[in-house]
């Protein structure tokens, strides 16, 4: 693998990936907003099986999928959903939606509240951890 340019930020080579959930989305959700002025955007992910999901907010991100909390558009009931970051295929962000559809809306954070959900990434073998903290006899004196 070719050394990454300095200022240049790595990629998974995946467009939907946790940086962009974990930083790039938020933002964009909240650029947008103070452009076209909405409080409740409708942020829709849309996965390579055709489904759209109506997201309401991040729950998490990890190095493999993100957790939504997402609703559908003919019921206000709220689910929780699991995606892998190969099957997004398209992420929107729409204008408030009308009076009856309310609860499609994305819930922005509050300033200085906490981003979301994070799992940190996935920890070394223990046995990993043990060998690379063993010193060589020279400096064990």
């Amino acid at each position: 693998m070719p050394p990454v340019q300095q200022g240049a930020v790595p990629t998974t080579g995946i467009p939907f990936d946790r940086m962009f959930f974990q930083n790039m989305l938020p933002a964009a959700i909240k650029a947008y907003c103070e452009q076209v002025h909405c409080v409740a955007p409708q942020v829709q992910v849309a996965t390579v099986d055709g489904t759209v999901h109506h997201v309401v907010g991040i729950s998490g991100v990890a190095d493999g999928w993100v957790a939504l909390h997402a609703t559908r558009e003919d019921h206000e009931h709220t689910m929780e959903i699991f995606l892998p970051y190969q099957t997004i295929y398209r992420v929107e962000i729409h204008p408030e939606a009308d009076s009856a559809h309310n609860h499609l809306g994305f819930s922005l954070p509050l300033d200085g509240a906490p981003t979301p959900a994070l799992q940190a990434p996935a920890e070394e073998p223990k046995s990993a951890r043990k060998s690379a903290r063993k010193k060589p006899a020279a400096e064990k004196k």
